[in-house]
Order: structure tokens, then sequence, then C-alpha cells
């Protein structure tokens, strides 16, 4: 690892005086940077070298860019664009916990879906919906009918199958929430949320938002739940 730059006080009011321009929206030249801060040209042009820049223009233009791109990510005030589809699965999954509301919900879920389930778990806990993680096939014949969420990236593996269709045997009516709508989970499913994602390898990781996707979700889904029965209920 290299050496840390290190910049005299000088140097960072030449950068302050930079960035101030930037925030305000203006075009400054090196010529007004070098008046406004006492020093000549020859030494902004030095501090850009510094810096790792072939000189002015390339450092102005690089802290430009990156001040724009600065945009924090920010999924409440309904920041989140709601197109017809996602409406659809939102409004879906509030009338059936809606219709589960005081019936037992099990939820279940293989691999890197796990945490996705335990905060599905923990948020509908706070809710008061009867919900618990499902392990075990007696699970269902303890609670004859209920709700079964199940939580799986490729919905493939057979032992998802057989659980789904225990739940199924003992009439309980399934979600699957996996990315792929034409894998066996989904077709055995009652109703299927098909949620974006992506898988690579390490060499060339691309991030996968499957889990942070589902999160989003589910905190739509119950800021509408409240909405619509929440409130109401407490008239």
């Amino acid at each position: 690892m290299g050496n840390a730059t290190i910049l005299t006080e000088l140097e960072k009011v030449i950068l302050n005086k930079i960035q101030n321009y930037i925030n305000k929206n203006e075009k400054v030249g090196i010529d007004i940077i070098a008046k406004e801060c006492f020093v000549s040209k020859s030494a902004i042009i030095k501090l850009s070298k510094k810096l790792g820049y072939s000189g002015y223009s390339e450092m102005y233009y690089t802290i430009l860019s990156t001040a724009n791109n600065a945009q924090k990510l920010d999924f409440s005030n309904n920041s989140i664009s709601v197109n017809d589809h996602l409406k659809e699965n939102v409004d879906m999954l509030v009338e059936i916990l809606r219709q589960f509301k005081d019936k037992k919900i099990y939820l279940d879920s293989l691999g890197l879906c796990d945490s996705a389930k335990e905060y599905y778990l923990q948020k509908l806990l706070i809710f008061g919906f009867d919900a618990a993680s499902s392990y075990h096939y007696e699970a269902f014949r303890n609670n004859k009918s209920g709700l079964y969420f199940f939580f799986s990236y490729s919905g493939y593996r057979a032992e998802i199958i057989e659980k789904v269709n225990e739940a199924i045997s003992n009439d309980f009516t399934v979600v699957a929430f996996t990315s792929n709508k034409e894998s066996p989970l989904a077709k055995i499913a009652h109703s299927t949320v098909e949620v974006s994602g992506v898988k690579s390898d390490m060499e060339h990781y691309l991030p996968n938002f499957f889990t942070a996707n589902l999160i989003i979700l589910l905190e739509l889904v119950l800021g509408e739940y409240s909405k619509r029965y929440l409130h109401k209920e407490k008239d």
C-alpha cells in the first residue's frame, strides 16, 4: 500500500474552495481559485499533480463527477417507484395477511434466504401475527390449515418440494418467494412472488439484491397493511 497523500493547510483551502463552487452548481476556473486563495496558478497545478491528476481541469472534473454521483439510497418517504406489477404483488400479500390474521403462519427458507426469512418472522411477530419458523413436517400436522411462506432463490431443491407438498396436503396456503417463476416451487405454490436477483462467481461477482428486495417488499406490504386495516381497527 502506498503512502497517504498529506495535504498542507493551504492545499486544503484550495480544495475546499473548489468544492464550495461545485456545491453551488457554479463552474470555476483556475484563475478564480488562484485569486480567491491568494496563490499562484502553478501552486494549484502542483496540487493537482500531487493528487495524481494531469492538471487543474482533470482534478476539477473528477471532483465534479464525484459530487454528482454522491446520491444516497433512500427507500423512505415513497421514494420507491411502485409500478403496476409491484403494486399487484403488494396488494396480494396485504390481502393474504389479512385473510390469515388469526391463523398460523409458517416461514421456511433454504440457503442465503434465511436472513430474509428471519426478518419477515420478526416483523410479522411485531405486527401481531401468529408466525413461526417451520423446520419439521409435524408443524403442519399439528396446525391444520394456515399460511406457508417459502423463500428460495432457485426453487429447485427436492427438499423444498417435499415440504411444500406436505404443507399443501395439510390445507396450508403456500406463497413462494423466488427469482424463477418457472421453478418447481413456483409451479406448485398457490401464489408466487418473483423477486429480482442475480448469482455470480467470486471472480466476477455481481451484487445480488434478492434478499434486499425481499426485505423492501415486506416493508411496502406492512406499510400498506397498516394503512388499510390497523388504523381502522383502532377507530
